[in-house]
């Protein structure tokens, strides 16, 4: 944490829009406390962490859509999963693209894998980005105004959003693990 701090206040906007691809949420409050601080300039730091967010997003897309490893397949088969969830689920993107697009962004700790989902199951990308932009938008508003108004308090802020991530992570894999458990009750 101390890191991004520093490498901001050294760098400033230059080293903001790399770790914008990487780290949108914290470096957003951090970067608002640095608004606070007079380091950076709020009207300059949003559009920069907004465009970078949607950057990593098209990344972890293209990921999702062109690169699925051969590995990864295989390893899909084994544990049990078909093509027809795989249909279920696309068809489940495919009627609510706005809903699982924006809640992938917006809890944290399981964006990648929706988006990389997104991805996989061809949502068209101008569809994907307007999606992502309006989404990134409106989280980064908060996020950017969470750091300027209480961003002397990163830390903690940074130990909450870390906790929500790793719950979050802890319910989807045990939701995970359900699954396939039922799943192979059913074939014995």
């Amino acid at each position: 944490m101390e890191n991004i701090f520093y490498l901001l206040t050294q760098y400033k906007y230059l080293i903001l829009f790399p770790l914008a691809i990487v780290e949108g949420p914290i470096l957003a409050v951090i970067a608002g406390f640095l608004c606070m601080g007079g380091f950076l300039n709020p009207f300059i730091c949003y559009p920069i962490i907004v465009f970078g967010d949607i950057i990593g997003d098209s990344l972890c897309y293209s990921l999702g859509r062109w690169g699925v490893p051969k590995f990864v397949k295989k390893i899909a088969t084994i544990i049990g999963v078909k093509y027809d969830n795989i249909d279920k689920v696309k068809s489940y993107f495919d009627a609510n693209p706005n809903k699982t697009i924006s809640l992938s962004k917006i809890i944290l700790g399981i964006g990648v894998a929706g988006i990389y989902i997104a991805g996989n199951v061809r949502i068209p990308y101008l569809r994907f980005i307007r999606i992502c932009l309006i989404t990134s938008a409106l989280q980064y508003i908060f996020y950017l105004g969470l750091g300027l108004l209480f961003g002397n308090a990163y830390q903690r802020i940074s130990q909450y959003l870390n906790f929500f991530a790793a719950f979050t992570i802890v319910v989807a894999l045990a939701f995970i693990v359900l699954y396939f458990i039922q799943s192979i009750r059913k074939k014995i």
